[in-house]
């Protein structure tokens, strides 16, 4: 069974976690932020509700566009 945990112990939600494996560019970008901006991408996935929603976020990360997660 996978592992969702990431640095420092955050725990990935399911949703997250599924979109950022089919986007390697994604992963990329959320794995070089600080922990602070991981967490709060972490508590934003928190508040999404359909998938469309998760592959939007997923979408913006691999864009390397989000830079103020209070936008979600």
């Amino acid at each position: 069974m996978k592992n969702n945990s990431f640095a420092h112990g955050q725990e990935l939600p399911l949703g997250l976690s599924m979109a950022l494996a089919q986007v390697p560019a994604a992963y990329a970008y959320f794995a070089k932020l600080d922990p602070l901006q991981r967490q709060q991408i972490i508590d934003s996935a928190h508040c999404i509700r359909s998938k469309e929603e998760m592959r939007g976020l997923v979408n913006s990360l691999s864009n390397g566009q989000i830079t103020d997660t209070s936008i979600f």
